[in-house]
């Protein structure tokens, strides 16, 4: 488990406090907690991201046992988006209590504007930035549209679906038997000469082709839309 120490976290909820501070304390406990996740986060990215903190199944009138000493926290698993398990543990009367967060982390992500069929190719009018909450986004997502326009949809995909990566593969820009223009580049050497795909290929794939002067077959890398080049 990854142990985090709350340095200010639940300080009120001692024995001895006053009724109406006590309460306010114990009403607090969320929103100190969130914050201290939410920096336990900041610390383990660099980027400037739209958080916060959730406890969407413990009631809003739950409140922790009180307790005398600073309780810690320990993490059941590296922090990230989504669900996370806590375990909260005071020494000063012994108790430990285990919760679940959710840890909101919002971005704009790829999202189809049309519907899209099978194997057609995504134009930049199906596609928009939308913000989501990319914790509730277990397969996936894209943060730039140029990450999808281009790719073929690998089945029919409906308005408003957030596009990931099962759902789009690159598209082939090489067509089986089409000429291609076949490199071959060396250290102080390049030549090209004529050639014919034999299989179908995307941009930087790998694929099948024919010398035709030499009827040699070769494997190549797709450069572009009649291009390949032998390394």
């Amino acid at each position: 488990m990854h142990r985090i120490f709350v340095g200010f976290f639940l300080s009120g909820l001692t024995v001895g406090a006053a009724p109406a501070e006590t309460a306010a304390n114990e009403s607090n406990w969320r929103e100190a907690l969130g914050a201290r996740i939410l920096a336990q986060w900041q610390s383990l990215t660099t980027e400037e991201q739209e958080a916060e903190v959730s406890f969407p199944s413990i009631s809003p009138q739950y409140d922790l046992p009180d307790c005398r000493e600073e309780p810690t926290i320990d993490l059941m698993r590296p922090l990230q988006p989504g669900r996370n398990g806590i375990e909260l543990r005071c020494a000063d009367p012994y108790w430990v209590q285990n919760l679940a967060l959710q840890l909101h982390i919002y971005r704009e992500v790829a999202v189809l504007q049309n519907p899209i069929k099978n194997g057609e190719i995504l134009q930049p009018e199906h596609v928009s930035l939308i913000r989501y909450d990319t914790g509730e986004l277990g397969k996936g997502f894209y943060l730039t549209l140029t990450d999808v326009v281009g790719s073929e949809a690998k089945r029919s995909l409906r308005t408003g679906t957030v596009i990931s990566p099962d759902m789009i593969e690159a598209a082939d820009i090489i067509s089986r038997g089409q000429p291609v223009t076949i490199r071959l580049k060396r250290p102080g050497i390049r030549i090209e000469m004529a050639g014919t795909a034999l299989t179908d290929g995307h941009l930087g794939e790998h694929i099948r082709v024919r010398n035709d002067r030499s009827q040699k077959i070769l494997s190549a890398e797709v450069l572009g839309a009649d291009l390949v080049q032998i390394d």
